[in-house]
């Protein structure tokens, strides 16, 4: 099998809140993205909440994770690593606004044949078939998740629960702080933020590896604007990661465009 990296901070940052894995000795591999956070928070050294929670993640599965576990049962040991590290830090977790949290997309190749999976949020896994299918075995959770927002206000807003009027959401971190109060709730989009109720949410799976070709790992910094995310890996299988993450910048360069994060991980498997 050839495994193919790429990590990179967005050009406006000094460093990336994305993290990835890479455990040859026991077949875990992923990709993490930590939330921008809301509420200003530095750490001795200098680091914000989204850099510790991608990074919590990363450790986790690096140096403490056990093969006998399931990735689930992973995500949440290193969620509750998350909550201790904000605990130890005093922050108010009684605040969506406040929390530290990340998305993460991660792969296990097991000694029976298959690849477990699992995922949270908008990092992505996508596989490419022997026959030639491309398929995304993940859902992206976060796409879309301000028009559910408006829907779950309005609806609110019929059962005679006082919220303000939508111009108030026009403002764009009050708009993010709602969104935020979704997190891992039905109407709202999954992620890591040291809450138990992530369980319910992990997307979790098993493939075939007789079956796969190639997989793909990536955070929301590596999908393009004009391409769907089959098409994304088509341009990623084609011309590699770092060939397309450095033609995707120059493009959100020519276009005005925000950049994010990039980093993914590619799995061919021979």
């Amino acid at each position: 099998m050839k495994v193919e990296s790429f990590f990179s901070a967005a050009l406006h940052k000094s460093v990336s809140e994305d993290s990835l894995v890479l455990n040859e000795k026991i077949n875990v591999y992923g990709v993490f993205d930590g939330a921008t956070p809301l509420m200003p928070f530095k750490d001795e050294n200098g680091m914000n909440g989204a850099y510790l929670a991608s990074n919590i993640f990363k450790d986790y599965f690096f140096r403490h994770y056990r093969s006998n576990l399931s990735l689930g049962e992973g995500i949440m040991a290193a969620n509750r690593m998350l909550r201790e590290l904000m605990e130890k830090y005093k922050v108010n977790q009684e605040k969506h606004e406040n929390l530290w949290s990340t998305c993460a997309a991660i792969i296990k190749i097991e000694k029976d044949g298959k690849i477990s999976y699992a995922q949270l949020g908008d990092c992505m896994i996508i596989a490419e078939y022997q026959n030639g299918t491309i398929k995304a075995l993940t859902r992206d959770t976060v796409k879309g998740i301000s028009y559910r927002s408006k829907a779950w206000r309005e609806e609110q807003r019929k059962q005679g629960i006082k919220i303000p009027d939508e111009e108030y959401y026009q403002n764009r971190t009050q708009q993010l702080i709602f969104n935020r109060s979704l997190a891992n709730m039905e109407y709202g989009y999954t992620v890591a933020n040291g809450k138990k109720e992530v369980l319910n949410f992990i997307q979790h799976g098993q493939v075939y590896i007789s079956e796969i070709k190639t997989l793909l790992m990536i955070t929301d910094g590596l999908f393009h604007p004009n391409y769907s995310i089959e098409e994304t890996f088509n341009r990623i299988n084609t011309s590699g990661l770092h060939v397309y993450a450095m033609a995707l910048e120059q493009y959100e360069k020519r276009n005005y465009l925000r950049s994010d994060d990039k980093t993914g991980i590619m799995i061919q498997f021979m």
